[in-house]
């Protein structure tokens, strides 16, 4: 079972290449794909025996990291509206079966305005896979977080984990090529 998906996986990163790995980062929001599998698995195949040159470097910006992370992004972006417009009349309903009031958000959203701290913490969060991207994109969406920061924050923090876990799978190949 795991092989024929690995072999499904291949396939699609192999025949779509820089669209294949956006579509990967949009649904990858919404359907619990880690995106280091999609970064790791999509260095490994793509760049696999190439050395570290400034051309394979840029293959790994252009051709991983950015159509990665735009993808993230707009899967991100896709979640975040909604909250946006619906998080208030949700509390507002539904809130007082999670204890939660319209209050606490207006709370937290003053908190998380302006500052420069509340960004740094966003970025890191969004640059390492700790926290499921949806529930960041669902939190930063209901506390109207502001949505050009949020967007910038998004990418450039996706872009950031793409680029680290796309070295580590490109190498990761270049060790396991010397094996095979």
């Amino acid at each position: 079972m795991l092989e024929q998906i690995i072999i499904q996986i291949q396939s699609i990163i192999i025949s779509y290449g820089a669209i294949g790995l956006f579509i990967g980062g949009v649904v990858k929001e919404f359907i619990p794909i880690p995106s280091t599998a999609i970064i790791l698995g999509s260095s490994l195949i793509l760049l696999k025996g190439q050395a570290i040159t400034l051309n394979s470097t840029l293959n790994l910006l252009f051709i991983i990291a950015i159509p990665v992370s735009l993808g993230m992004t707009i899967g991100a972006i896709i979640t975040y509206i909604p909250c946006f417009y619906m998080g208030k009349p949700f509390i507002t309903k539904w809130g007082k079966y999670i204890s939660l009031r319209w209050e606490d958000i207006e709370e937290m959203e003053k908190k998380f305005e302006n500052r420069r701290r509340d960004d740094v913490i966003l970025y890191l969060i969004r640059a390492t896979p700790i926290i499921p991207s949806i529930i960041l994109s669902a939190f930063c969406g209901v506390i109207r977080y502001d949505l050009k920061k949020y967007i910038i924050i998004t990418f450039l923090g996706g872009l950031t984990r793409a680029i680290i876990f796309g070295i580590i799978g490109w190498q990761f190949g270049n060790v396991l090529q010397g094996y095979i």
